[in-house]
């Protein structure tokens, strides 16, 4: 077991995750998030899983700012199909065009790394966020080897079907966030 010094407070939390304490995410400016892994330190997997969790550590603000467009149509969707009760809310909700305006209506909460049985050997990070326009059920970043945007869902454990191109929320092409430069 090789474990790299962002993970080194990497402990067992149950039956199949570990965890570490929280870690500044320059993705998020900064802001400290704990890591989950479902992967155990001592399998084959781990460095696959380590190395997709530290692609994720190593994108910045700009990368923040490139996955904008896609969680910006997540936002206008929601607000087509979603009826808020509030008229205010909702026009300053569509009125949103900007990353900076934008990515302050999203709370980060926790980021999941996770090799998957349906996909081996490809190891997905899933960024737990909770964005003023859907808290009951928050908004996922699903980003396959920590740092090609692949879809955003509501946040939930486990792979979405990434096979139909035309699902609601997969990213098509893949968004690589690495490009953000």
């Amino acid at each position: 077991m090789s474990i790299q010094p962002p993970f080194t407070s990497l402990t067992f939390k149950d039956e199949n995750w570990w965890s570490t304490v929280p870690l500044p995410v320059p993705f998020f400016d900064g802001l400290a998030l704990p890591f989950n892994f479902n992967v155990d330190p001592d399998s084959a997997q781990w460095e696959t899983a380590q190395a997709a969790a530290l692609a994720f550590l190593n994108l910045t603000a700009k990368a923040r700012e490139q996955a904008t467009p896609p969680v910006l149509a997540d936002l206008h969707f929601s607000l087509e199909v979603t009826s808020y009760g509030d008229e205010d809310y909702e026009a300053e909700m569509a009125a949103i065009r900007t990353s900076d305006a934008l990515w302050t209506q999203v709370t980060p909460k926790a980021v999941w790394v996770v090799c998957p049985s349906e996909a081996p050997g490809t190891p997905y990070v899933l960024v737990f966020t909770e964005p003023s326009w859907e808290q009951e059920h928050g908004l996922q970043l699903v980003l396959r080897w920590g740092d090609q945007l692949v879809c955003l869902r509501p946040n939930e454990l486990g792979l979405p079907d990434l096979t139909n191109p035309q699902r609601q929320g997969v990213v098509n092409p893949p968004l690589d966030l690495n490009d953000a430069g």
